[in-house]
């Protein structure tokens, strides 16, 4: 064994003996686990929950090999996996783990000599923590009674399934080629595909678990397995698939009953002038969190029955990949600042946003975001500042602002304010007579996954109604600032769930703007986050998700406008033609 080798193992010891996290409910099979480079304890460290050894007997040594041909005199049951597993029985962090042991040579001498190595190491048998499943050549069934308590089996017919001792059966394998000849991408036909699941379910049906081998080695294969509920998933990649079965339920959205998107009547004159502008800010709601929110509402959203489109790049002028900050700040004055940056250019200088300048147009301005007043999309509108967590000053800027109201989480705010700012329930929102802000949340608003609610489209619809009873235009930015939340956390439902929520908001906005004839409605992003791909998923709803990562990308984001001057948002351009392109419609000087 090499150096490498022994460095290798005494990492992996280190994973092994400390506690594992829970294990997610699907167990991996490590297929072949002896032509690993480190055979059992890379598979153990991962948490593999069965590990499967061939063994040759040759001259009364068990080695580890396929055939006698392939015997390294250096590699033997023994020394490869029976005093691992003692190891950890001294250090006493052995967790419950099963040996199937593939029999290449006869059967009954072989088994003979792996009971007798076995017996060596009596910590093994002592608390049944290690199960040793006898399969490849093995005695006939009805012998099976014949061995020891420690000693089950891997019993591979489903023909006598009601003739054996299912006492010392320990699990049931076929070869998945016998059923399929899928490859693990896309999907199993559908005939593939009943077959294989009666397979599983007549095994299943007598209480022992089931294995297939043979089987594509994917994260496809892995996922469709999963679901399918075999009990062991067999791999010759231990490592990478317990991980993506750790994630699993954590990067799929279960399917849940759709709701009825709003279809706007498309009934104004897009090349017109609007009056008023909403611009609405999906925070890390990306192209694929718009595709995963439309595939779980089977395939309709309010987003995407909008038809003046364009892709809008994102970089910050510092980074490729932007920030919340520097993103909002682009579309908030039409300048490129550096990432951490709220309202101020690359020097430092203030920017004037669009809340400044159209509240000097005698615009009424409004924020609704389901983050804190303070978080960096909102905050660049109205905020100066080189340092995104530079919370007083942005706190001081808020109190200055032209804001005519705002919707947001930050009860812990509602004293700061009060002089400038008058905090009210959302019921009690009707005029526009002095400054307003409605806070629900201490921090940032709760979660949909917390009992938000309706809160967002109710809002937006409440504060819509008191703007158009307003003799003054409007500019309004709402942002659904916890889609994000869930690309960081790679939570699948979370983007969903988020993204649907703001889909029903995006709703109460396009009935507003059909409703009044005067509104331009922009849906946008600041930036993409987690790198999210759509790896796959149901016609009924189910999402499953695969992620690049827990931070923002450089992607492209869409938008969509609806309404008057709705054809000047088309194309490909960047963040800071927004503000540019929404004071060319309004006729704004800059």
């Amino acid at each position: 064994m090499t150096l490498t080798h022994h460095w290798l193992i005494a990492g992996l010891l280190l994973l092994a003996t400390t506690p594992l996290l829970a294990q997610a409910e699907y167990r991996v099979h490590s297929h072949n686990d002896y032509l690993q480079e480190v055979p059992f304890w890379l598979a153990y460290s991962s948490g593999a929950a069965s590990i499967e050894v061939d063994l040759v007997l040759q001259n009364d040594t068990l080695y580890v090999a396929h055939a006698r041909q392939e015997i390294d005199p250096t590699r033997t049951f023994s020394n490869t996996y029976l005093e691992e597993l003692d190891r950890l029985t001294e250090t006493e962090r052995l967790r419950p783990v099963r040996l199937l042991i593939d029999l290449k040579t006869e059967a009954y001498a072989t088994l003979d000599r792996v009971i007798a190595a076995i017996n060596a190491y009596s910590s093994l048998t002592r608390d049944g923590k290690v199960t040793f499943i006898i399969s490849g050549n093995r005695p006939p069934p009805e012998d099976y009674p014949n061995y020891p308590d420690f000693i089950y089996f891997d019993h591979q017919n489903l023909d006598d399934l009601d003739r054996v001792d299912l006492a010392k059966v320990a699990m049931i394998s076929q070869s998945f080629r016998s059923y399929s000849v899928w490859n693990g991408y896309g999907r199993m036909t559908a005939r593939d595909l009943a077959r294989v699941d009666s397979v599983i379910q007549l095994a299943q049906s007598t209480g022992a678990p089931f294995r297939f081998w043979a089987t594509p080695d994917t994260k496809t294969a892995w996922a469709s397995f999963a679901r399918l509920g075999l009990d062991y998933i067999n791999t010759d990649q231990p490592t990478a698939a317990r991980a993506f079965l750790n994630k699993l339920n954590q990067h799929t959205y279960a399917a849940r009953p759709p709701f009825a998107p709003y279809a706007p009547q498309y009934e104004i004159d897009a090349s017109a002038s609007p009056r008023n502008i909403i611009l609405m800010i999906g925070d890390g709601n990306g192209l694929a969190q718009i595709s995963a929110a439309r595939m779980a509402n089977g395939g309709e959203l309010s987003l995407t029955s909008l038809k003046h489109i364009g892709l809008v790049s994102t970089a910050a002028a510092d980074d490729p990949v932007t920030d919340s900050a520097a993103a909002g700040t682009a579309m908030a004055t039409g300048v490129k600042t550096n990432n951490r940056a709220i309202g101020v250019d690359t020097a430092g200088r203030p920017l004037l946003s669009l809340v400044e300048q159209l509240s000097a147009h005698n615009y009424r301005t409004g924020v609704i975001t389901t983050d804190g007043i303070a978080g960096a999309t909102p905050a660049a509108f109205y905020a100066h500042t080189p340092e995104r967590d530079d919370s007083e000053k942005i706190l001081g800027d808020l109190i200055r602002s032209d804001l005519s109201f705002f919707i947001s989480g930050g009860q812990s705010l509602e004293k700061a304010i009060s002089g400038r700012f008058t905090p009210t329930s959302l019921d009690r929102f009707e005029t526009l007579d002095h400054p307003v802000a409605i806070l629900n949340g201490t921090d940032k608003m709760p979660a949909m996954a917390d009992g938000r609610g309706a809160f967002l489209p109710g809002s937006v619809a409440k504060a819509l109604s008191v703007l158009g009873a307003d003799e003054r235009p409007f500019f309004l930015l709402i942002e659904g600032a916890q889609i994000d939340n869930g690309g960081h956390a790679n939570e699948i439902s979370t983007i969903v769930t988020e993204m649907l929520d703001f889909d029903r908001t995006i709703g109460e906005a396009l009935r507003f703007a059909d409703t009044d004839g005067q509104t331009l409605v922009i849906v946008t992003a600041d930036h993409e986050t987690g790198g999210l791909g759509i790896a796959g998923g149901s016609t009924e709803g189910e999402v499953r998700a695969d992620f690049l990562s827990v931070d923002h990308s450089g992607t492209m984001v869409p938008l969509f406008a609806y309404g008057p001057g709705a054809h000047a948002f088309t194309g490909v351009f960047e963040n800071t033609e927004i503000f540019h392109r929404i004071m060319a419609v309004l006729g704004i000087e800059k």
